[in-house]
Order: C-alpha cells, then structure tokens, then sequence
C-alpha cells in the first residue's frame, strides 16, 4: 500500500474543507449585515411612521380644541345680591354692652340680623374707626379705636368691604390705621379709602363674583384731626380730579362700579349742594351707584342717567340713642343682572337699645 499517497490525498481535502468553511462564513456574514441592515431600515421606518400618526393625531386635538372653543358658550353671568349698610362703630357705648350683655362676644351687635347679612352675595358697610390695640390717642374730640376683637363681629355678620375713608380711621394716629389695615386683610375682608401710600388709596378693590367684577372707591370729605400727608398710611381726601381719574379707571377694570362718600353735615335730614356735586361727579366718571355716610341719619335717594346714589344710610350699629332718627338706619340691596343694576330694595333698620340692628321691614 502507497502510504504517501493517502497522505497527500488526506492533506487535499482538509484544504477543500477549509475553503468550503471559509466560502460559508463569508455567506453568514453578508446575510446577518443584510438582514440587519433591513432590519433598521425597517425600525426607522416605523419610528417615521409613529411620527407621521403623531403628528396626524396632534392636528386633530387642535382641530377639536378649536372647534369646541368655536360653540363654547361665554361665561354666564348670573344674578348676585350686593348690600350696602350705614355706619359701624364698636366701641364707646357698644363695647359697654357687649361687655354687659354679650359677656365680650362682638358678635353680639349682629346676632338678631346676622344670618340675613350672611345671604347676601357681598356685603359692605363703612368702619368708623380703627381696629387696632395700637397708636396714641390724636384727641379728636370723639376718639374712637376698636378691641381687636370686634372683626369677630364684621367677620360673623359677613361683611366683605368696609370702606375706612372716614374722620375717625386716624384717631389713633398712623400706627393704629396702617395695624387695622393688616387685620382686615389678615381675615379676608377688603377695605377702600385706604392703603399705605396714594396708590393703594386711589386704587379701586375689584372683586369678582358669579361671572361678575364689582369695583369699590371710597373718598372722605373730611380725615378729621388726622393729616396723612406726611407719612403713611395714606385715606383717600374727596378732591374732584382723583375721583374723576380713579372712577374712569374703574369703569374700565369692572362692570359694576360703587363709590362711597363720608361727606355731609350731620343729622342733617337732607343732603348739601356739595354731596350732590361729588354724586353727579362720580357718575359722570363711570360709577353705578353711589353710597354715602356720616349724617348718621337717612338721607333720600335719587336717580341720575342709569345710576343710583343713596346720600347717606345712616347708622348701623352706632350708640347715638339720643334721638328716633340716629337710631335708625337703611340697608340698601342692590340686584345686578347681565352686568348692570337690575333692582333695588330699601330695608329700613331700628337699633334697639342694646345697640342691635334689627330690619323693620320683612
């Protein structure tokens, strides 16, 4: 047997087999970065296509959107109640009988009528004086300051607006006024008139209400002993260019516009030739209506263009028992509908001798 020939022969066909091995690897290779190479191709294709359906469903939403915008109905408007009171002070004669008789509770004034204030949309009175622990006494002849406590009071009977424009918001000097300010704020209750420089003073307190902006300006025709003319804070003085000017912008910020006036001689049962002006001013300027306090006694109303002014509401929860007529006061309520004054409703108050507003008229 030639054994050199099985060698070669041996030899030969490992060579073929490593030839055909290789041959299939590159085959193997080719194919994976062929099907790879499809394979992205494929995922890229996807990704466009997710991008396309994005984009697709991206338009309908904003076509949706805008169509739903396009039949939104507007906001409706709806009917509210505002409600207008005479002249609140606390201390003096009504802090002795809420000592006396409602053992220190200051919500003892507005216990007999309270859950009806509390029914009304919004519901403003004028603070005749501060309420504040603080401040020196300016002796005006009547100094009036408030326990802390009574705005458990304001805050029991509902009041959301004072306006503390007024001859007594300074009796106890700046210290007292700017501490009354921080409390009113501090329990939610807004306050026109006033601030802790001009602008605040001048700037209407808008609040709205039901689809509804209610603006309040409040102006003093007198600050009493009180100059803030050299410091803060600062109550907003009757001057017939500010009201002009802060009840145009007013009328621009809201749809219903209410200025208040601490103005008029006292106990005087009819206004005076300078209430009338102011009233006349301020609505020639944009207001709806017109509130007024200080007679401490009920003036009448009237009617001017599509406007309304009360000259002056009287007393609400005041100590001046000395006579009928002080111990009176009016409530005056006040409808709007579709941004404008649709009614009004005159409810006469007698304070009894404890000092407690109750309604005369159901």
């Amino acid at each position: 047997m030639d054994v050199s020939v099985d060698t070669r022969s041996f030899a030969f066909a490992l060579k073929l087999l490593g030839g055909i091995l290789a041959v299939a690897f590159l085959l193997y290779q080719s194919a994976y970065f062929a099907l790879t190479a499809v394979a992205d191709i494929a995922a890229k294709k996807r990704a466009i296509q997710r991008s396309i359906a994005s984009l697709e469903m991206r338009r309908t939403h904003a076509s949706i959107m805008l169509a739903a915008a396009a039949v939104s109905p507007p906001i409706e408007v709806r009917n509210v109640r505002l409600a207008f009171a005479g002249d609140i002070m606390l201390d003096r004669g009504v802090k002795r009988v809420i000592d006396e008789y409602g053992g220190g509770d200051f919500r003892y004034p507005f216990l007999r009528i309270g859950d009806k204030l509390r029914a009304y949309d919004l519901l403003f009175a004028n603070l005749e004086g501060p309420i504040s622990e603080r401040g020196r006494d300016q002796e005006n002849g009547y100094s009036f300051r408030m326990d802390p406590q009574a705005m458990d009071g304001l805050i029991f009977a509902g009041f959301d607006v004072v306006s503390v424009a007024n001859n007594h918001i300074g009796d106890w000097g700046a210290e007292a006024a700017s501490d009354t300010f921080r409390r009113l704020a501090g329990v939610g209750i807004e306050y026109a008139g006033g601030g802790m420089d001009w602008d605040e003073a001048m700037d209407p307190r808008i609040i709205s209400l039901g689809g509804l902006r209610v603006a309040y300006l409040a102006f003093a025709e007198s600050l009493g002993g009180y100059a803030s003319n050299d410091g803060t804070p600062v109550i907003a003085v009757i001057e017939e260019e500010a009201i002009r000017r802060s009840t145009a912008r007013a009328a621009e910020l809201a749809d219903i516009v209410v200025v208040s006036f601490h103005f008029g001689e006292e106990y005087a049962a009819d206004p005076n030739s300078f209430q009338e002006r102011m009233a006349l001013l301020a609505i020639d300027s944009g207001a709806d209506l017109v509130v007024g306090h200080h007679p401490h006694v009920v003036q009448p109303m009237e009617r001017y263009k599509n406007a309304y002014i009360a000259y002056s509401l009287g007393n609400f929860v005041f100590d001046q028992d000395f006579s009928d007529e002080t111990m009176r006061g009016m409530l005056l309520e006040v409808e709007i509908g579709a941004k404008a004054i649709t009614g009004l409703r005159i409810r006469e108050i007698r304070i009894n001798p404890q000092f407690q507003p109750e309604f005369i008229t159901p």
